[in-house]
């Protein structure tokens, strides 16, 4: 019998990468898919439902961008399982960044339908009790359990000798107009400034590569660059310092010992997705960084909270085996 692990994002098939590796060293068959030429079987996830891969399948992870295509996969997947007179497999999922407060049950609640919920750590299992306690008997929830980061717990290369700094630019965030040009052109100053340093800008989503972040007109610091796709990992594992709004991605750079800046001009707002580093004590604004040598000075992260947030735990995916395992059995006539 196999896992089936479906992703359709940049991060989620990062995490269902992790995951199948983590599954191989408990010998556990694995099947990854996705839309991505990457993937074992490359497949649009709502095309399967009836794919014969999960005919022999234990359990399904659904790692989906919209946690409301998660709602429809099951729609269609149980209904035709029950139509073929077969027993469906159990369906794990969750958020893989570490929510809080309202986003936490917002997100949660698309994904009901689901046997098991995975959440980054145990602060999050903490909220889900506490936020839905009073839910109705009518309303069943799922199994919580805390399994860690999508990512590996140790850093797979050591910070390059010169000082490098990883921007991590999102696609829709800082949501101020003009907000992202700003950012760029303060980076820019700074590598102007400071040859010394290296200053990558890495996307965290997909781009194409005929869409530059500057225009053509600007004068770039020669020791400004940007990143390929393919290179997010290692970049976060060998820069020195990693600066960005909200993108979950620095969550790496925190597990593996490097300087994180969370840009706090925009303040702590769900729209700019800066509530779940609440806690965090690397929220900086950018007048107050007037070199990039500064960098240096400023402080890690906060460790009771990196822990509590998920990063203590290393035992994930063995977490979510023995989990999966429990709910087979229980599942067996």
């Amino acid at each position: 019998m196999t896992i089936v692990l479906v992703s359709d994002g940049m991060l989620e098939r990062e995490a269902c990468r992790h995951l199948a590796n983590a599954f191989q060293q408990h010998e556990r068959p694995c099947l990854t898919v996705s839309p991505a030429a990457d993937a074992e079987l490359r497949l649009d996830p709502q095309l399967l439902p009836g794919h014969p891969a999960l005919e022999q399948a234990s359990a399904i992870g659904l790692f989906l961008q919209d946690p409301a295509d998660i709602r429809s996969f099951l729609s269609n997947y149980r209904a035709l399982c029950h139509h073929l007179g077969r027993q469906p497999a159990a369906v794990f999922s969750g958020p893989l960044v570490p929510l809080v407060g309202d986003a936490l049950i917002a997100d949660l609640s698309q994904r009901l339908g689901c046997d098991l919920l995975m959440v980054s750590g145990d602060q999050q299992i903490k909220q889900l009790e506490a936020l839905s306690f009073n839910w109705p008997e009518s309303l069943a929830r799922p199994t919580a359990i805390a399994t860690g980061f999508w990512f590996p717990s140790n850093a797979p290369n050591q910070p390059v000798a010169q000082p490098m700094l990883l921007a991590l630019i999102q696609e829709t965030i800082p949501t101020h107009i003009g907000a992202r040009e700003q950012l760029l052109r303060q980076l820019n100053r700074w590598a102007w400034d400071q040859p010394h340093w290296t200053v990558m800008l890495q996307r965290d989503h997909p781009w194409s590569a005929d869409r530059p972040l500057f225009p053509d007109d600007q004068p770039i610091a020669p020791n400004l660059h940007s990143a390929t796709p393919g290179q997010l990992l290692p970049l976060l594992s060998s820069c020195t310092a990693c600066l960005t709004v909200s993108s979950p991605w620095i969550l790496a750079a925190m597990q593996w010992g490097r300087i994180p800046v969370i840009v706090g001009d925009y303040g702590i707002h769900e729209e700019q997705q800066t509530t779940r580093f609440f806690g965090s004590g690397v929220m900086h604004r950018l007048r107050s960084i007037r070199n990039l040598d500064q960098l240096l000075q400023l402080p890690r992260v906060n460790q009771h909270w990196l822990a509590e947030t998920g990063g203590c735990i290393s035992d994930g995916a063995n977490r979510l085996l023995q989990a999966l395992d429990r709910l087979q059995a229980g599942r067996t006539p």
